[in-house]
């Protein structure tokens, strides 16, 4: 719980206060009447609402009908940027406008849930691709050292307890539910936390205030460039790197563009900066290919903790040996029980990413979240390396309403890698499948393959089955294990691409 003077306190303490009204006055000092009065739940949601809640307007879709329907529900006080005077007239709720909606939530949130960032060490990874995958490299060699006292947070998946798992919906939540999850991990038990932490959480605040003991930034590529992501390459680079100046030790892919910037930028701000990289590169933490997921690590800095030897991921793909290194960088500077990290590497399994299906007829399928340039390219490497003799035909379509970028992208993957491509719905968000569609069909460049429109996605997959040989290897693209496609503002239910394809296996057997 908190009271009226504490939000307001801990608000002012960050510069985001403008004024308190009540009963119609504007004010800076909170009046002496209410000042030990408690709120007792923050929502944002008016679906949500208790008795003495601090219902939060934010969202730049934000409707005033949603605040009118919280005070009627029980709300007392608003957090609000904007003024709501006429909406709320007659009522006898307070309003603390603020000046920016988000950090304040972020403040207020941080508050209310009393500093549970300050009982757990924080690790957070960010990079255009690999987050997820790391961060479960990461707590899975963690939950060995540390007997599963590792909480996570994912774009896939949410574990507060150590054990067990629910599904995600945003790659890193918004500030109000981080704390609240925090201070349920901390109830738990959990000593550690290991999160992904995408672009859209520094520019939309959600990490506001959020220091990290350990911050890993992957790699970096023109991706989520759109009107309502990162207006330009520059913002997306620039939002991501605040995870290097909110860090006390940064590890760098040694390889990445841009990497000297970042490198500069978090000695600019006294943090230690720790890197990682293949054989070719001069990083501090260096790993060796071997085939089918096997790698060596090696140490070159004397001044770190040392890694060395053999390791091994059931995730194949050279960049998944790069973010296990990430990995491994990351447990070193918390845990000395090397020789409890390759157990940990071993046992890692990611839902929906490359995850292969096969049946005794000859049919392979591959199911993985690639929805890019990069992450489809090096899967089609790997597919093509290990199924040399026939087909690769791929299912993919591409999100609506942001990261137009990508359509080029996957339109380039499949005409360098692709047999056949299927292409159909994804998250459509607001947008028209159809015109998504024929954007990623105008970048396929190359007339050998062959293309379809098929826009059902289910439809699309058994359309993959019904034209597969034993030999062709399918790839679902982008979707993974979710059962919801993102459609006008709504989660539009869906079997899921893994669920799917392990049906149609057991069917074409």
């Amino acid at each position: 719980m908190l009271t009226v003077e504490q939000t307001v306190a801990a608000l002012k303490e960050r510069g985001l206060f403008k004024e308190i009204i009540v009963d119609g006055q504007w004010l800076y000092d909170v009046p002496e009447k209410i000042a030990d009065l408690e709120f007792r739940q923050l929502s944002y949601d008016s679906r949500a609402i208790e008795p003495q809640t601090l219902f939060i307007c934010k969202g730049q879709r934000f409707n005033p009908q949603y605040l009118v329907d919280a005070v009627k529900k029980g709300a007392t006080a608003c957090l609000t940027q904007q003024v709501y005077d006429d909406e709320l007239a007659g009522q006898a709720v307070w309003q603390l406008v603020v000046t920016d909606v988000q950090k304040a939530m972020a403040t207020v949130a941080r508050a209310f849930y009393g500093d549970p960032e300050k009982e757990l060490t924080l690790i957070g990874f960010t990079g255009t691709k690999g987050k997820t995958t790391s961060v479960y490299f990461t707590r899975h060699i963690l939950a060995h050292v540390f007997d599963n006292q590792v909480a996570q947070l994912s774009s896939i998946a949410e574990c507060l307890d150590g054990k067990n798992f629910i599904e995600s919906h945003l790659t890193t939540p918004e500030s109000l539910d981080l704390y609240r999850m925090m201070r349920q991990a901390v109830d738990n038990g959990m000593k550690y936390l290991v999160m992904e932490v995408s672009s859209q959480a520094y520019k939309k605040s959600r990490v506001d205030g959020l220091h990290f003991d350990i911050g890993v930034f992957l790699n970096i590529s023109r991706d989520h460039i759109s009107p309502v992501e990162h207006p330009s390459f520059d913002d997306y680079l620039w939002c991501k790197s605040q995870l290097v100046k909110n860090a006390d030790k940064v590890i760098i892919n040694r390889e990445i563009p841009y990497f000297e910037l970042l490198a500069q930028k978090t000695r600019a701000f006294g943090n230690q900066l720790i890197t990682y990289g293949s054989d070719q590169s001069d990083a501090d933490y260096r790993f060796t290919l071997g085939e089918h997921g096997h790698f060596q690590v090696a140490s070159f800095n004397d001044q770190l903790p040392a890694v060395t030897g053999d390791f091994r991921v059931m995730l194949p793909g050279s960049f998944n040996c790069s973010n296990a290194t990430a990995a491994l960088a990351v447990a070193a500077q918390l845990s000395d029980k090397t020789s409890e990290f390759a157990a940990g590497l071993l046992e890692t399994k990611v839902p929906g990413r490359m995850e292969i299906l096969k049946n005794e007829k000859g049919y392979v399928a591959c199911v993985d979240y690639a929805h890019n340039y990069l992450s489809m390219s090096e899967s089609f490497k790997f597919l093509k390396h290990e199924y040399p003799d026939g087909r690769l035909i791929v299912v993919t379509g591409s999100v609506g309403s942001k990261a137009e970028s990508r359509r080029q992208d996957i339109g380039r993957a499949l005409s360098e890698y692709a047999d056949v491509a299927i292409l159909t719905e994804d998250d459509n968000y607001f947008e028209d499948p159809k015109k998504i569609i024929r954007a990623i069909r105008d970048h396929i460049v190359d007339p050998h393959v062959e293309v379809h429109e098929i826009l059902n996605r289910e439809e699309a997959i058994k359309t993959a089955f019904q034209m597969a040989r034993p030999g062709d290897v399918m790839f679902m693209a982008a979707k993974g294990r979710e059962q919801f496609l993102r459609e006008n503002g709504h989660d539009k239910p869906y079997v899921g691409d893994y669920q799917l394809t392990e049906q149609l296996m057991k069917a074409y057997n």
